[in-house]
Formats: structure tokens, C-alpha cells, sequence
């Protein structure tokens, strides 16, 4: 009896390998995702109790992406001098440190190399869209997003237009007591 009882639980098993169903069968197209219902946000639902498509995010969950809207910090000497450090951490490896270009990376990249920072086209830049660029990347250059955190980046621009500002400065326009230090130390 209990031989025939395996046997049987054996034979079910093996049956029920061979005969697959048509939903244990992969789709490779995909095909049955683009048909599938949904519900547009906003849109009434009677998935669940109280007739709503959107949920409201559990409790002590931490959002990712409030600050989209947030406006950028004021620039302050902090902001410049932690912009200045990630600058040199981050990028300055293909920049150079004084961001013109100059790298030893980027005499190694031959077909595209990094450009000035300096560079004329690259002073118009609004400290937002250089924001944009070190968040998502620009050409051949990935966005630091996952690297660096928003007020990092933020840093990184402001250090950036200090660098372009210092490029473009006269002398003649400094403070009289820097006016005054520069040129002891030029002796």
C-alpha cells in the first residue's frame, strides 16, 4: 500500500513538471505589461478601501526627491571652501585643479577631453545649469548625483563661479588692504 501511495505521489509530480501552464511560460516580448489595466494618479480605484489609486507613504518614510523645487543655498565662505574640497576630490581629476582642462586625464582622453572650465562659452553657464550638469552629467561626463549630496554639489558650483569670477578680476578692483597684500607679496 505504501509502495503505491509513492508511486502515485510520484506520477503527480512528474505529471505536473511536464504539463506547464501557460502562465508559468515566459513572455519575451513583454507583450501582456503593455496591455495591462492601470490607473492613472488621481483616479479613483477599487483596489483598495478608500476608492484611491495614490497611497500615502508610510509612516517615518524618508522622501528622495523633495528638494527638486528647494532653492539653492546662499553662498557663503563655507559653502566656497567645501566646493573647493569636493572640487579637488571629485573633479579636478579630469578638470584640473584649476579647472582649465589641464589633467593628466585629460591628455589621455584624445577624442573628447574635458573642458576649461574657464573657458568663455563655460562663464555664460547660470550657476543652476552648472548644478544640472553635476547632477545628471554632461556629454561624456557622468552625473555625480549618487557621489556627491545636493549641497555638495551646490558647493561644487558655487567654487566654480569663484574660480571663473577670480579669472576675470582686475587688480584695481580688489579691496585696498588685499590691493595692498598682493603687492608686498609680489616683492
Amino acid at each position: 500500500m505504501r509502495r503505491v501511495a509513492i508511486a502515485v505521489s510520484v506520477s503527480v509530480a512528474v505529471a505536473g513538471c511536464d504539463d506547464r501552464q501557460a502562465w508559468q511560460t515566459p513572455d519575451p516580448t513583454l507583450a501582456r505589461m503593455l496591455e495591462q489595466r492601470r490607473a492613472d494618479p488621481y483616479e479613483a480605484s477599487s483596489a483598495f478601501p478608500d476608492g484611491k489609486v495614490m497611497r500615502t507613504p508610510p509612516r517615518g518614510s524618508v522622501p528622495t526627491d523633495d528638494d527638486r523645487d528647494a532653492p539653492p543655498p546662499p553662498i557663503t565662505r563655507e559653502l566656497v571652501s567645501l566646493g573647493k574640497q569636493r572640487f579637488d576630490s571629485t573633479c579636478a581629476v579630469c578638470h584640473g585643479v584649476k579647472a582649465d582642462g589641464d589633467s593628466v586625464v585629460a591628455t589621455k582622453m584624445t577624442l573628447r577631453p574635458p573642458p576649461s572650465l574657464l573657458a568663455s562659452d563655460n562663464l555664460a553657464r547660470s550657476r543652476e545649469e552648472l548644478f544640472v550638469y553635476a547632477t545628471s552629467g554632461y556629454g561624456l561626463m557622468p552625473g555625480y548625483a549618487d557621489m556627491l549630496t545636493r549641497e555638495e554639489r551646490w558647493a561644487v558650483t558655487a567654487y566654480v563661479q569663484a574660480l571663473q569670477l577670480s579669472q576675470r578680476a582686475r587688480v584695481a578692483d580688489l579691496p585696498p588692504e588685499l590691493r595692498d597684500r598682493l603687492a608686498r607679496e609680489a616683492r
